[in-house]
């Protein structure tokens, strides 16, 4: 009886081997055939798209995924149309420099980018390729914007921008060339090189923006407009002095003023000196050839009873004991005015008050944007 129960066992366990061997083999068969038909699967699918975009393939974020390459570049072309027509621009501080895509030859090359876009994504490695299908993580592949361009073109527009962006230092000015003066603020020198700007630009092209901001290395002016206060403007044409605190008329007084024979000269020019009841002294001038050497202050003194002088050799602004000149081109180059004027005028205004002689309102008769000598600092 042991003999025949180790028979039985020995037999049961056998042929329970044999049934594991079985479903082993059937199990491996069964994931063999299911291999073989994701691997046919696959390779079919590998083989049919061949001539078409894989998934997750893009051109400028313009998505096309299981596109021919003519129906890749026509979507292309409708998608990025406002790119293709959008202007390049420099900029600097609020300024800006355009020019159109057709002045510069500037065209996007659709062919070139989704044949890059094409190449990039089959060239992936098969493997690769095979798993992300698998388990559908397809590889995302952007390709960026490809230009072509005229070259001397693009080379001329950035010289052009660059010859407005490029510039000494702009001292502040009073413009006094409509004769209403205006304080125009410093502007600091500016320059660019142009090779890292054309850099940028041949970079921004390929951009959608199509946008360069241009760094520039930066002089500061030597004179800001607060330096501007109270100022004199004289009008030769129309006669009159005005006394601004900074563009604020405070007084306008009727003058007299040289003579063709002996003009005033326009410019800017400063008061150097005040003084209260002057003495006149012969310059020694033709003119003044039959006068005496010396007249001392009070009545009939050609000064009056106030001076200014300026820095302009020779000219005063100053009191006149002959108010009918006032109004008229009569003086030896001095801005006469009548006594209580000149008195008020001497009370407003100090040593070093600039003074801007014009010729008429739109001729000033001298470069407004210069800063004479004396204005500059040191």
């Amino acid at each position: 009886m042991k003999v025949n129960g180790a028979v039985i066992q020995t037999t049961a366990w056998v042929a329970e081997k044999r049934l594991s061997s079985v479903i082993l083999l059937i199990a491996t068969i069964f994931f063999l055939v299911i291999f073989a038909g994701v691997f046919s699967y696959l390779a079919f699918a590998e083989i049919a798209n061949s001539g078409e975009m894989p998934p997750g393939v893009s051109v400028a974020g313009v998505d096309v995924s299981h596109l021919g390459k003519e129906d890749a570049v026509s979507k292309c072309k409708k998608a990025l149309a406002e790119v293709s027509a959008r202007p390049l621009v420099i900029k600097v501080d609020d300024e800006e420099y355009k020019i159109t895509p057709a002045e510069i030859g500037l065209k996007l090359d659709f062919g070139k980018m989704v044949h890059e876009a094409y190449r990039r994504a089959w060239s992936v490695n098969p493997a690769e390729r095979f798993l992300r299908r698998l388990i559908n993580r397809p590889k995302k592949i952007n390709v960026w914007l490809l230009a072509v361009k005229d070259e001397a073109a693009l080379k001329a527009f950035v010289e052009r921008a660059l010859a407005q962006i490029n510039r000494p230092p702009q001292n502040a000015y009073v413009d006094v060339t409509s004769g209403e003066p205006v304080i125009v603020p410093a502007k600091d020198g500016r320059y660019a090189d142009f090779e890292q700007v054309y850099e940028a630009v041949g970079r921004a092209i390929c951009t959608k923006g199509r946008t360069v901001e241009v760094a520039v290395a930066r002089t500061p002016a030597e004179i800001t407009d607060s330096i501007f206060g109270r100022f004199i403007v004289i009008n030769l044409a129309s006669h009159t002095l005005t006394l601004y605190e900074r563009e604020k008329p405070l007084v306008r007084y009727p003058v007299a003023c040289g003579s063709p024979t002996y003009p005033t000269p326009p410019g800017q020019w400063k008061i150097v000196s005040k003084q209260k009841n002057p003495a006149w002294r012969n310059p020694g001038t033709a003119w003044a050839a039959s006068m005496p050497p010396y007249i001392p202050p009070g009545p009939g003194n050609p000064l009056g009873t106030r001076a200014l002088a300026l820095n302009a050799s020779g000219i005063l602004i100053h009191g006149t004991p002959s108010p009918w000149s006032v109004g008229r081109s009569v003086s030896h180059g001095c801005i006469r005015m009548y006594m209580r004027d000149v008195e008020a005028l001497f009370e407003m205004v100090e040593v070093n008050t600039p003074v801007y002689i014009i010729k008429s309102a739109g001729n000033p008769g001298f470069d407004v944007r210069k800063t004479p000598p004396w204005m500059k600092p040191g």
